[in-house]
């Protein structure tokens, strides 16, 4: 297999989403762990440009890396009081919960590479991404914005009721 730019970027991208996700394993501060998520998630994003996913990325930078980990640390900062040494975890397990991965990851691959599927031929491009921003903004504007407030309510109720319960 010849390295091409695109082989090139697709191995630091894979780097990318890898050893934060170790360091997520292996850190007991949950704060780094949530930053360490955002880089994964962010190079999730970058592979799926390459994959020419593009909407794809823009999902998992706006809904993952942007909301899942704000929410997270929300909750965090809202739910407990962070001292100077930071919010500490506990690993219990760790080897069982290896095994486990190592094991799912070969039954993932051994049904991957037995599943017959092959790639025929080049993706068809399209401007989808275009085509549902359009949409989003004229035939589906008012549930968007729905759901938005939806969500910034929950975010009101959520630190009021931390608020409320003594626990900010």
């Amino acid at each position: 297999m010849e390295m091409t730019i695109a082989n090139t970027l697709f191995a630091f991208f894979a780097v990318m989403v890898v050893v934060p996700v170790i360091y997520m394993l292996v850190t007991k501060n949950i704060i780094r762990a949530a930053f360490a998520l955002v880089i994964a998630l962010l190079g999730v994003a970058a592979i799926y440009v390459l994959l020419h996913a593009e909407l794809m990325a823009v999902v998992q930078i706006l809904i993952y890396a942007g909301g899942i980990v704000v929410l997270l640390l929300f909750g965090i900062m809202l739910t407990r009081r962070i001292s100077d040494e930071g919010v500490l975890t506990e690993h219990r397990n760790v080897f069982i919960s290896g095994a486990l991965v190592v094991l799912m990851m070969g039954l993932l691959s051994w049904f991957i590479l037995n599943s017959g599927l092959s790639w025929q031929g080049e993706p068809v491009m399209t401007n989808q991404v275009r085509k549902i921003g359009v949409s989003f903004m004229t035939d589906y504007i008012l549930s968007f914005e729905l759901i938005a407030f939806v969500l910034l309510v929950a975010l009101v109720g959520a630190s009021y009721l931390a608020k409320r319960s003594g626990n900010i």
